[in-house]
């Protein structure tokens, strides 16, 4: 099976993911809030393409079914409710039986592209459920029929990150793992074995990684330190939220 990582959705097209299944990654902070948010009972998340999109489609919902999260360029969103550090949804008296309409500078477009470009539920992944989504890739590998495995990296306005290519690279690895001992032959493409290669010789400093990362210096020059350390912690939930096209839920 064909395993491979796409590591910004600028490189994403349909040709290289059409008919695959696909996780979608933004260590920083995108997917790692939205995990976060699910396990403190929200109903659901609605990643957004535009401020304007989040907005309207809570226009005419009740007060309190909903939430605004999300940022522009790392700093909150006037008139939204909560940001995009995972602590503002760690409260089930804020979120709990609310759906979240999140808008985020590069992750929430990014599983919204790997919806519409692979035709496929998308998997929701972070360092805080690698293991959790790496097994229930391998899961569906053995009873589904699609052509292979994408996992698309939320990067950075629309450059790679180092952070997202840290996390694909681990699960790489994992999936690959997981896969023969299925009886299924995975076959990296390039990418996929050069983003594994660079991450496992880094296993086990995932702070520093994180730490070291463009994004992670700059989301620590304003003020979000703590969301890294957070972020940087890896199988600290056992979840795996998946996007329907609609929004992200744990089916």
């Amino acid at each position: 099976m064909k395993i491979d990582v796409i590591v910004a959705p600028t490189l994403l097209d349909e040709k290289t993911i059409k008919g695959y299944q696909c996780a979608v990654i933004d260590v920083l902070r995108a997917t790692s809030t939205i995990i976060t948010a699910l396990v403190s009972g929200a109903t659901g998340v609605c990643p957004c393409k535009t401020i304007k999109e989040a907005k309207t489609s809570v226009a005419k919902l009740p007060r309190g079914s909903y939430i605004l999260g999300g940022e522009e360029m790392g700093e909150n969103i006037p008139g939204f409710d909560l940001g995009n550090s995972p602590f503002e949804y760690m409260s089930r008296e804020v979120v709990e039986g609310r759906v979240i309409y999140s808008y985020t500078t590069n992750g929430t477009g990014a599983i919204r592209k790997a919806f519409e470009k692979s035709g496929n539920p998308v998997y929701i992944a972070a360092l805080l459920n690698l293991s959790a989504v790496s097994s229930a890739l391998v899961k569906a590998a053995s009873v589904d029929k699609f052509e292979g495995i994408n996992i698309l990296c939320g990067g950075r306005q629309g450059q790679p990150s180092e952070e997202d290519n840290f996390c694909a690279g681990l699960m790489i690895d994992t999936l690959t793992r997981g896969l023969k001992a299925c009886g299924i032959a995975p076959r990296l493409g390039d990418t996929a074995s050069t983003v594994a290669n660079d991450a496992l010789s880094k296993r086990g400093r995932s702070l520093e990684v994180l730490r070291s990362s463009e994004h992670g210096r700059f989301l620590e020059s304003i003020g979000f330190a703590d969301d890294l350390i957070f972020a940087s912690r890896i199988d600290f939930y056992n979840i795996v939220p998946l996007f329907n096209g609609e929004m992200v839920v744990l089916p």
